[in-house]
């Protein structure tokens, strides 16, 4: 929350809508797990939906978006756009939760690369890019219902042959649809506790 009131934008920000707490345990694995959390995605995304909001955007609990990330992102003008951020063991393996999209699975392969290769660049004009969820701006239209016998995009479980999770999933089916998406690498979160924002000066070099 203290990070959405920190943002230095412009742009107009509703109240921040806070997904509830789990009350229970998940059942055994992981599945039951990918489940909870992809109806929490949906639910933000049904709560968006009601709203009168253009863009919807999703951070992470454990995320940390800079102060320009909102303003960053909705100037891209693209459908769905998102910022990076680190790894857990990001001082191990320097590289971000995010890769190039390739043909040769039907999620496609998210091949990390590294932070050096990354920093100051703006991905997906050319190529398909995948991510995770915790910073994402997406625009209204990618919600829509378009065709009676199609169903509007929303967040699925995984991928059909299990290569990745809802999240990196999500990237694929938006794209796949025509959408257009970017990951802009000029946004660079803190991710918690390994990697905070206020650190990033120290774990970033």
């Amino acid at each position: 929350m203290n990070c959405i009131n920190a943002q230095e934008t412009d742009v107009k920000l509703l109240k921040p809508y806070v997904t509830p707490s789990h009350t229970g345990k998940f059942q055994a694995g992981e599945i039951s797990k990918l489940e909870a959390i992809v109806g929490r995605m949906n639910n933000i995304v049904d709560k968006f939906m009601v709203s009168n909001a253009s863009h919807l955007y999703i951070n992470d609990g454990d995320v940390e978006p800079p102060p320009h990330a909102i303003d960053t992102l909705i100037r891209h003008d693209v459908d769905v756009a998102s910022g990076v951020y680190p790894y857990q063991d990001f001082r191990e393996r320097n590289t971000m939760v995010f890769g190039r999209i390739k043909p040769d699975r039907p999620c496609g392969n998210m091949t990390t690369i590294d932070w050096g290769d990354m920093k100051g660049r703006v991905f997906g004009e050319k190529d398909k890019w995948s991510g995770g969820s915790g910073c994402l701006l997406i625009k209204r239209r990618v919600f829509k219902k378009y065709h009676p016998k199609l169903s509007p995009l929303r967040f699925t479980r995984r991928a059909p042959d299990r290569t990745c999770g809802a999240d990196m999933y999500f990237w694929k089916r938006v794209q796949d649809a025509g959408f257009t998406a970017r990951v802009d690498a000029n946004v660079v979160c803190g991710h918690i506790p390994n990697c905070r924002l206020h650190d990033i000066d120290k774990w970033l070099t």
